[in-house]
Order: structure tokens, then C-alpha cells, then sequence
């Protein structure tokens, strides 16, 4: 018998009756069961997230890896075909310099605008595509037999263009690629990330100097690597294969994310005007990046044209070398570079980047005076060295100060007047230096560079607040 009460039914019948009758029959458990289901969605959500932005800052230094391996091949072979191949002088190779790199001067500006208004991946892919058509045109040319000074010279103003939208789009988007990163927790500093992006650059020129060198000419390792001749390749292939390694970095850009894109108000190629100058005041009423802007101006004109013009030309005349001295002089700087890279890269945060800055471009400028005398071949070596080992930390400061002073929806164009200073500079020193070498020599030549530099940094360090940025 049952101890229940007559006429009282079990809790157990009660309740089933009790959700028999509610509409609501079942809700928390499905409640509590959709919240689970929620959060797991949102944890794998997550972790795919957090993998995909992890894959981007490998995606975009290997993006720049292609472009950087292309443009070491090009360092070697412009000059090889200009001043070998087809046994021009100084005067020639400026103005071929002039046409190269004459482009960002007259598109960075709208290269920078056009950087802020598209969205970055599909705008490097572009670009990719574009860079490789230039290096097939030559190839062809040089297969068929038919290069010449003119064809150099549409190569020169064609592959300009292109990195003159190029260096303002892939520069921005590297803050972008760290913002994200430290989203989901990476501790990567962005000047290390501008340390990583520049460690990269040189370790790929590096790569496309060596493999310039063997450009129609025979190279044989050291002895005590086996005495094994390489090359002569020739240089219709390795224009080829300039084509085809910067065409990959299209491919890889599809790891990157999509990119945003700042809108300014405007619309239209005219309202473009409008952005380049919002883009000047800024850079104009903010002390350091005007500064930054100056001194990479001088840069262009002192040294990168004695790089450009007079150190191949002492190269050819001085040491009688061809493809395979362009090659071990520029690798020699650039493995200086890569050095200081590795250095700087190690380092999450420098105190006074802009002490750092000047002192390193100090010592580089003041480094080209021995080469007004006749010295071996490998003192001059170790001379390109030591100015590498300047430019590597020249290169990191400069960038870091100017992306991190820089507002953050006008970083495209910031970056794209700062590059303007240094492009405005390198065709006329290339154009200038290509005249005084013929002129003077290239030994006489070392005096130029060396005291307009030296002034250029006196003045900064004086009149300008970069000398003392981290002091407070």
C-alpha cells in the first residue's frame, strides 16, 4: 500500500503534467544547450581567427621576400647590361638610373592616396602581376638579340611606376598585419615588426645579389669550398626567373586579410589632390616627420647616388670586374645591412631611436672617405661593409620613427611623401653623380657625398627634435 494521501497524486506525475501542460516544456535545457553550442562556435571562431592572423606576418614578409629577391637580381643586372653588355659610361647609366627610379618621384604621392582607398591584398597582387611583365619584355629582348639603350629605358620607367604604388601600399600594411597580431595577444613591438620586414628585405636582396652575379660570366667558389665554377647564366634567364619570383609574391598575398580602407570624404582621381595635400600638413606641422622627410631627401641625393652610379662605375674601371664585382660589392653592403638587421630585430623597444639614427648615418657617410685614394680591392670591400652595417640601422630608425609618429588613417601617405624625400633625391644624385664621375673620376667623387651628408645630419641634429626623441 502506498503512503500517499487519498486523493493526492506523486510529485513525479505532478511534474510530467505540470510540462505536459507548459508551452515553455523543455526551455532551459535548450537554452543551456544553445549557450554551449554558442561558445563553442565563438572558441573555434576564435582559434581559427587567431591562426589566420598568425599566418599573416609570415605571408606578408614572404610577399616582400619575392619583391626584394626580384630587386636584388635587378641591382646586378641593370647596371651589368648598361655598362658590360652594352659598354656605356657614367652618363648613360644616371640617366638610365634617372629613368628607374624617376617614376616615384612624379606617382608615390598617388601611389600613397591610391594605398589608403583600395584594399591591400588585392592591390599587391596587381602590382605583383605588373612588376613581372617588365623582366619577361627584357628577357625576350635579350634572347632575340635585341637589347639596347632605348629598351633599358622603357624597363627603367615601366618597373619605377610599378614600385611607386608598391612601397606605400606594402609599407602600410604592415601596421595593420601587427595591430592585429596584438589583438590576440602577440607581444610583437612594431618596430620589431619593421625590424623583421627590413631583416627579410636584405636577406632577399642578398639572395637575388648572388644569384645576379653569375650573369654571363663563369664564378668559381673559394678553394676551400671545392673550386666549383657556376655560371655563366644567361641573363634572359635570370630575367626570367626575376619575373617569375616576383609574380609568386601575387600568390602568396592571398594568407593576407582583405585590408581596410580609409575613406576621406572625397571621391575621384581630383579629389585626390586634395588628399596629397591634407597628407603634406600633416607631414609639414609635425617637427619629426618633416625632419625625417628632409634628411631622407639628402640620402637620396648623396648617397644612394654615389651607390648607384659611382660604385659601379669604380668597379668596372678601378678593379676591371664585371657582373661577378656588382655582385660581391653589393652583397658585401647588404650582408652589412642584414647584420645591424639582426641586431635591431632582437631589440623590442630602442630609448633614442633618433640618437641611434643619426650617429649610424654619421659613421656611414664619414666611411666613404678613403675612397678618394686608391685602396685594395678589399679594403674598398670592407669599406661597403661597414656603410651596410650604417644603412641596416639607418633604414629600421627612419621607418619605425615615421610609422609610429604618423596618424594612423594617413599612414599610407605619410609614408608616401617620406619615400618622395628619399625617390625625389635618388634620381637627381644618380644623374648628377653620373656627370661628376665622368667629369672628375670616381675617386674625387668620394668627397661630395661624404660633406653634403655630414652637413645635411648637423643641421638636423641641431634644428630638429630627432636628436633628442626618448628623452623624456
Amino acid at each position: 500500500m502506498s503512503d500517499q494521501p487519498k486523493g493526492e497524486i506523486s510529485t513525479d506525475l505532478k511534474g510530467q503534467l505540470e510540462d505536459a501542460r507548459s508551452p515553455l516544456s523543455g526551455m532551459a535545457s535548450a537554452v543551456n544547450a544553445g549557450a554551449s553550442l554558442l561558445v563553442t562556435a565563438q572558441s573555434l571562431l576564435a582559434v581559427r581567427t587567431r591562426r589566420h592572423v598568425q599566418v599573416e606576418l609570415p605571408a606578408y614578409l614572404s610577399v616582400q621576400a619575392t619583391w626584394f629577391v626580384a630587386f636584388g637580381l635587378q641591382m646586378v643586372l641593370f647596371p651589368h647590361l648598361i655598362t658590360n653588355k652594352l659598354g656605356l659610361d657614367g652618363t648613360e647609366l644616371g640617366l638610365a638610373n634617372l629613368a628607374l627610379s624617376g617614376p616615384s618621384v612624379i606617382f608615390l604621392l598617388l601611389g600613397g592616396v591610391v594605398a589608403e582607398r583600395t584594399a591591400g591584398k588585392p592591390l599587391l597582387m596587381l602590382l605583383h602581376v605588373a612588376a613581372a611583365l617588365p623582366a619577361f619584355g627584357l628577357a625576350l629582348a635579350i634572347a632575340t638579340d635585341n637589347l639596347s639603350y632605348p629598351l633599358m629605358l622603357i624597363y627603367g620607367l615601366s618597373l619605377g611606376t610599378v614600385g611607386a604604388f608598391m612601397m606605400p601600399a606594402r609599407d602600410s600594411i604592415l601596421n595593420e598585419v601587427v595591430e592585429r597580431r596584438e589583438r590576440v595577444g602577440s607581444r610583437v613591438t612594431l618596430q620589431q615588426g619593421v625590424a623583421f620586414a627590413i631583416l627579410v628585405q636584405f636577406a632577399a636582396q642578398i639572395l637575388g645579389l648572388v644569384l645576379g652575379g653569375y650573369a654571363d660570366k663563369l664564378t668559381r667558389l673559394p678553394n676551400w669550398l671545392g673550386g666549383v665554377g657556376i655560371g655563366p647564366i644567361d641573363s634572359w634567364s635570370l630575367l626570367t626567373a626575376q619575373g617569375l619570383i616576383v609574380g609568386a609574391g601575387a600568390v602568396l598575398a592571398l594568407f593576407l586579410a582583405r585590408g581596410r580602407r580609409v575613406s576621406t570624404g572625397r571621391s575621384g582621381l581630383g579629389a585626390a589632390f586634395g588628399d596629397i595635400g591634407e597628407g603634406f600638413k600633416v607631414v609639414a606641422s609635425d617637427p619629426k616627420l618633416w625632419a625625417m622627410t628632409v634628411l631622407m631627401f639628402g640620402v637620396g641625393i648623396f648617397v644612394i647616388g654615389a651607390f648607384l652610379v659611382v660604385l659601379p662605375i669604380i668597379n668596372r674601371d678601378v678593379y676591371g670586374l664585371a657582373s661577378d664585382g656588382i655582385r660581391d660589392m653589393f652583397v658585401t653592403f647588404w650582408m652589412g645591412a642584414f647584420v645591424s638587421s639582426v641586431a635591431l630585430s632582437i631589440l623590442k623597444k630602442i630609448r633614442r631611436p633618433g640618437r641611434l639614427l643619426l650617429l649610424a648615418q654619421l659613421l656611414g657617410s664619414l666611411s666613404i672617405l678613403p675612397m678618394v685614394n686608391q685602396i685594395p680591392h678589399w679594403g674598398f670591400l670592407m669599406i661597403v661593409f661597414g656603410w651596410g652595417l650604417s644603412a641596416g640601422v639607418s633604414i629600421a630608425m627612419s621607418r619605425s620613427i615615421v610609422q609610429d609618429a604618423a596618424p594612423k588613417d594617413q599612414i599610407a601617405r605619410v609614408l608616401s611623401i617620406y619615400q618622395l624625400g628619399f625617390m625625389a633625391g635618388a634620381p637627381l644624385g644618380a644623374a648628377m653623380m653620373g656627370g661628376l664621375a665622368d667629369g672628375f673620376g670616381p675617386y674625387g667623387m668620394g668627397l661630395v657625398p661624404a660633406i653634403g651628408m655630414v652637413s645635411l645630419i648637423a643641421w638636423v641634429m641641431i634644428r630638429t627634435p630627432i636628436w633628442h626623441l626618448g628623452d623624456t
